[in-house]
This record gives structure tokens, sequence and C-alpha cells, in this order.
């Protein structure tokens, strides 16, 4: 394909539909040039610039990869093919045989009539038996990497019209910063296409809504199995989450008593002592302090010495939370 012509707002908006599509996420004009001010595309996108040109089909496709890529629905942002992927990482190993047939076969399966349902859904089985029966175990797992990245790049083809997740809705992704509203189609407390967002763009956590932040850690131990009451945001006495589990019966005293900070000042000793008074009133079997920063180190020696019964689950913790979840 050769290059392509326009205007700016026809740039912005054709990239606007595929995030949307594709991703579930509503993008404004700038959060488009943010995403991708390095990459070729940037030049037409920067609202002080030309107001349009020229780019090259190539340089687009790689812009939608970028883009996709940068909002955490795909997980790289390389425009490599799958077949190119496998040839170079088989082609000098004992499995090149397997990846040969692999290929022949793919070609007769694209030209049978598995390939062509009526109904538009595609079985791979018959490809996936074929190479099973040439090479056992081996020829079944490359098979199913092959079919796995031939979704991963239809799913980032920016002229196709297939997607990982058929989306019920979208997201603003400035609701992340500035909404306090919970509701969500995907998941429960914290929507998947903001977790997703966050795996790629981790220390967007420091500006993300307190309220926002309060729902991640609630998906998190939704998510881990236990039964989480999520307090009203406001004038909830100090405590954010009560965490049961899962079978708890309704008079138990809470598991876990969570208090969620997102802030940058390290914790003091004061919240800590606080956090304690609270897992005493309530009975409760521990407490949790959860925060975007760390404990200060008076705060840490007053949990120890004083030897409550306090965690803290900070800055590194939550990237590895983050990890757990996304997609």
């Amino acid at each position: 394909m050769g290059g392509i012509w326009g205007a700016r707002q026809y740039f912005v908006d054709a990239l606007a539909e595929i995030a949307g599509f594709k991703a579930g996420v509503v993008l404004t004009e700038i959060e488009l040039y943010e995403l991708l001010h390095d990459q070729e595309i940037a030049e037409i996108l920067d609202p002080d610039g030309p107001g349009g040109g020229r780019i090259h089909s190539s340089s687009f496709e790689e812009a939608v990869v970028t883009l996709l890529y940068r909002l955490g629905n795909t997980p790289s942002d390389s425009n490599v093919s799958i077949t190119i992927e496998m040839f170079h990482k088989y082609r000098n190993s004992e499995k090149k045989k397997i990846y040969d047939d692999l290929m022949d076969g793919y070609i007769r399966f694209a030209k049978s009539e598995h390939a062509k349902p009526e109904d538009g859904l595609i079985d791979p089985s018959p490809l996936m038996m074929e190479l099973f029966e040439l090479h056992g175990i081996d020829g079944a797992t490359m098979t199913l990497e092959f079919i796995e990245g031939l979704g991963r790049d239809m799913h980032r083809s920016a002229w196709g019209s297939v997607r990982n997740v058929e989306w019920r809705d979208t997201v603003e992704l400035s609701g992340l910063f500035k909404s306090a509203g919970l509701e969500t189609q995907h998941t429960k407390f914290f929507d998947q296409r903001y977790v997703d967002y966050l795996s790629q763009n981790f220390d967007e956590i420091d500006k993300m809504h307190w309220r926002k932040f309060e729902g991640f850690t609630a998906e998190f131990f939704d998510r881990e199995g236990f039964r989480v009451s999520l307090g009203p945001g406001s004038n909830d006495g100090g405590v954010d989450l009560r965490v049961y589990p899962i079978d708890a019966s309704p008079d138990r005293p809470p598991m876990i008593l969570v208090q969620c900070k997102r802030q940058k000042a390290k914790i003091d000793k004061t919240l800590v002592k606080s956090v304690y008074a609270d897992v005493l009133n309530e009975k409760a079997g521990s407490g949790l302090i959860v925060t975007t920063s760390v404990l200060s180190p008076g705060a840490e020696a007053t949990r120890t010495a004083r030897n409550y019964p306090l965690e803290a689950a900070d800055r590194a913790t939550l990237r590895t939370w983050i990890d757990r979840l996304r997609s």
C-alpha cells in the first residue's frame, strides 16, 4: 500500500475510532498526540502543526500498533507478523521442520472449507490435529502459538474489523483521572481498560482519581477471591474497604481493614496508629495500608516495634497487582 494523504482531522478521527473499537477507550485529540508524540504521524497530529499531510501506510500501521500498545491493549509494540516472528525463532533450531510443515499446512487450511464457515467462526482443529499427527505435542504447541499470533495480528491491524474483546461500551481515558465514578460493564469495581492502561503507564497511578484508587484496590481483592465491602468514599471513618473470606457469615468481623492513600509523601506513623486503632475497634484480623508511596522509617519502626497486625502494600506491590490484573 502507498501513501495516505489527509487533513489532520482525518487522521485524528481514524485513530480515535480504532482506539474506541479495538481498545474500548475514548481519546481526545491531545491524548492521541501525547500517546504518539514520538511517531512519524506526530507532526500531522500536532495541534500546532501543518494541519495535515502525507504518511506511508506502513507508518500509519505502526502508529496503530504503538497506540494500542501504549493503551495496554496489546503486549508488544512490534509490528512484525507472526509468520516472520516464528521464522526467525525457529529457522536455526531443531524445530525448523515443524515450522515448515505448519506453514504448508496453514496454506492448505486457508484454502479449505474449514476456513470459510457460514457462521464466520473458524475452527482451527483440523490444522492442530494435522500437526499433532506429524510431530506430536510439539506440533500442536507450535500450531497454538501460530493461531494466537494470527489473532494478535488481526486485532492490531489498522485495516481489519477483528478485535480481542467485544466491548459493550467505551470509557474516556480522562475518566481515570477526573471521575469518581466506579460504574463499569467490564469487571466489578475498576474497569479493565484502566488496568491495562496503567500496566503500560504505571506512573500515571499518581494522577488517578482517589476514588478510582479505592476501586482498583477493591478490584484486586475481589479477583483474589475475597468478599469486599467498599466504603462510600467520604465520611467512612477512616476505613475504605473491609475484606472478608468469600464464605464469611454476615456478623463476622472483617478479615482485613484497608486504608487507601494515593499520595507522594511517605506514610507517617500517625496513620499507622490510626489504622491499628480501627483494627482493634472492629476486632478485625489485620489492617492494610495501600499506598502509591511507602511507609516512612518512623512508621515502619512503630509498626514493627509494637508488633501491630498491620501491613503495607506500597508502590512496588501495586506494580505486581496491576500485572496480575491486566488482560
